[in-house]
């Protein structure tokens, strides 16, 4: 348990930054919170539908779904 507190902990702060990060590069342009509100919401929406159907995502595809969910993942993160 308390590793997975750990991780979500690291992860908060990752996001956090790199919001702080963005918030700074932008600092200046018309609109930013607008649009970096709204990634944020798409962020939290996105791990949300992952996190409802993750078990069925893993059983998917005679149970490679979370092979290809991660594969599919890097490829978009690329």
């Amino acid at each position: 348990m308390l590793g997975a507190l750990i991780i979500v902990f690291r992860e908060v702060v990752e996001a956090g930054l790199v919001i702080g990060i963005v918030l700074a590069a932008t600092r200046g342009i018309a609109g930013r919170g607008w649009w970096i509100s709204l990634g944020i919401l798409a962020g939290v929406l996105g791990a949300s539908v992952v996190a409802v159907f993750a078990g069925a995502i893993s059983n998917a595809f005679a149970g490679s779904g979370q092979e290809l969910l991660n594969a599919t993942v890097l490829i978009i993160a690329v």
